[in-house]
């Protein structure tokens, strides 16, 4: 059912019914009380979880610690990984657990997990859910130097996970991602204070859907970098790769823009014209994770891709195959271009994707000494005129429209230019080229216009570590991690807040952008609070309106009870 319900229809609600609510505990539940539409039911009671065995009282490495603490008002007793092993990160990962719960009906279910200075979380999942999603206690602003300040953590936090019916449903809980992450090598802290389930009429959520299918809705495309999501949590086990897009099935997301390759023409699947498949990736640590995953799924003859197509489109998205053009060759040479169109088409020929999307993002120049500026404007048109010809093509055979898709830069933080760089962006759209362009920078605004009334859609791009006035949020962006990472802890990069995101983009909507474009947002790895509403300006204006991040509730700070 869906996650993205409004927080002023839950409050509205909760007000109705304060006066005859009840919240039950695990004791209520066990003593055979059940929960009418408005109670809430919070679980806490972690002993009650199982294994039993894979609890204990201490910190155990590869055990959940049943850690007590207070707040000013209450006092509990959390359940926890804290433990940490840089040389045997594995040893550190406690197994799954399982929390019984006998309930009926339909419920909003929150999560109350805790804030330490660096990552936590936990992730969770119901008994008929395929995959677990991620409870992030970090979906918020960061904009200051290492080590954060004391008032940032240290608190209980509630995430909305999403509205389900519980009938013969449990919970079931595991470290994020069910492994360490590579950044802060061995980190894999976890936390767990309570689970919240309010019980929902089913009415009621009907009719909440019902308003939201009224509203005007914009697009929302997702970028993920083929690499880096092995690099930091990657394991063997394909959820690993799957729930990189798990958050996008809740009608919130358009498709996943997938970035399948580095820089000029190497692939993470098996791809016959690819210069590099399987590579050496390096000697960081999360480069050798990274090839030891592929190298596995090379061996079972599992392609990556192809994994990824056939879960998108079950789970109701579209997804685009994304190339980074920068290659250091010269487009004004046609066989540079063919080898490139060739690479590119060999994609939609054999895969069943949505489309394919350029990023003149990364990185210019793309053409040489003289034949750099608006003189090449023929030949990136021509190179686009191919694709779009193949594309159309391929797409006939199959059934089906194949979109072709262009992102670059225009007044942003790095000096490259459309016109400087060969991109004749009206011709694109005037010749109806190209499906969408993702415009980043302060030049947004300028496409949004030279869209309207055009067949081309518009969604400009936002960028992690790049504001809306196209300004980095730090001056020392810390940029890709180096060998030297292996044995310290990186830093996260600033972001902006959900509110902030929610802003920008309705900045963008109101101008008439079709949509939007996020890239390489570490923000929106998880999209509970940042991506629930983004499409939906109506929803976007009362959580602005309420100073309220959509389903995040800021809680107490604690104290822990050893």
């Amino acid at each position: 059912m869906s996650r993205i319900i409004s927080l002023a229809f839950i409050a509205i609600l909760l007000t109705a019914l304060n006066c005859y609510a009840a919240e039950l505990t695990d004791s209520d539940l066990a003593a055979g009380k059940r929960p009418k539409i408005g109670d809430t039911v919070i679980l806490k009671d972690f002993a009650n979880c199982f294994p039993r065995s894979a609890m204990s009282s201490k910190s155990e490495k590869g055990k959940w610690w049943l850690k007590p603490y207070k707040t000013d008002t209450t006092q509990g007793t959390m359940l926890c990984v804290e433990e940490r092993d840089r040389d045997n990160p594995q040893s550190c990962i406690a197994p799954q657990l399982t929390y019984n719960v006998n309930l009926e009906g339909t419920y909003d279910i929150w999560v109350c997990t805790y804030r330490p200075n660096y990552g936590g979380g936990v992730d969770i999942r119901l008994s008929r859910d395929k995959y677990h999603t991620v409870i992030d206690p970090w979906q918020e602003e960061v904009r200051e130097y290492w080590p954060m300040a004391e008032d940032k953590y240290g608190m209980l936090v509630e995430y909305f996970y999403k509205t389900a019916d519980m009938t013969g449903q449990n919970i079931h809980l595991r470290q994020p991602h069910g492994t360490y992450q590579t950044l802060w090598l061995g980190h894999c802290e976890s936390h767990v204070a309570y689970i919240k389930l309010i019980k929902r009429s089913p009415k009621d959520v009907k009719k909440q859907e019902s308003r939201k299918a009224k509203m005007d809705k914009k697009g929302v495309i997702i970028d993920r970098d083929g690499g880096s999501w092995i690099y930091i949590w990657g394991t063997k086990r394909l959820e690993s790769l799957f729930q990189q897009i798990e958050d996008f099935q809740y009608g919130n997301i358009e498709a996943l823009s997938w970035c399948f390759v580095d820089n000029n023409k190497e692939a993470n699947f098996p791809h016959p014209l690819a210069d590099k498949y399987l590579k050496n990736y390096g000697s960081r640590h999360g480069d050798k994770r990274r090839g030891k995953i592929m190298r596995y799924l090379a061996e079972n003859n599992l392609d990556y891709l192809q994994l990824l197509i056939d879960r998108c489109h079950e789970i109701g998205i579209k997804i685009f195959v994304s190339h980074r053009a920068g290659s250091g060759q010269d487009y004004a040479d046609p066989a540079v271009r063919k080898s490139y169109s060739d690479f590119l088409l060999y994609v939609p020929e054999n895969y069943d994707i949505d489309g394919l999307t350029v990023d003149f993002t990364r990185h210019p120049p793309f053409f040489k000494g003289k034949d750099r500026g608006p003189q090449s404007y023929e030949h990136m048109n021509n190179y686009l005129r191919t694709l779009r010809k193949g594309l159309d093509k391929i797409g006939k055979k199959r059934g089906k429209h194949i979109a072709l898709n262009a992102s670059f830069y225009k007044q942003g933080w790095r000096p490259f230019q459309p016109e400087s760089e060969g991109l004749d962006i009206k011709t694109w759209i005037d010749e109806e080229l190209v499906d969408c362009i993702m415009p980043q920078g302060l030049g947004a605004f300028e496409y949004i216009e030279m869209c309207k009334g055009k067949k081309t859609k518009c969604y400009p791009r936002k960028v992690q570590a790049v504001g809306f006035n196209a300004r980095l949020l730090q001056s020392d962006h810390p940029g890709g991690p180096t060998p030297a990472d292996n044995l310290r802890d990186r830093p996260p990069e600033w972001r902006m807040s959900a509110l902030d995101l929610s802003k920008g983009a309705l900045k963008w909507y109101d101008a008439g952008a079709d949509g939007i474009y996020l890239f390489n947002m570490d923000c929106v790895w998880y999209s509970l609070s940042t991506l629930s509403n983004l499409p939906y300006p109506e929803l976007l204006r009362e959580d602005i309106a309420a100073n309220q991040t959509f389903g995040m509730r800021m809680g107490e700070k604690i104290k822990w009870l050893e």
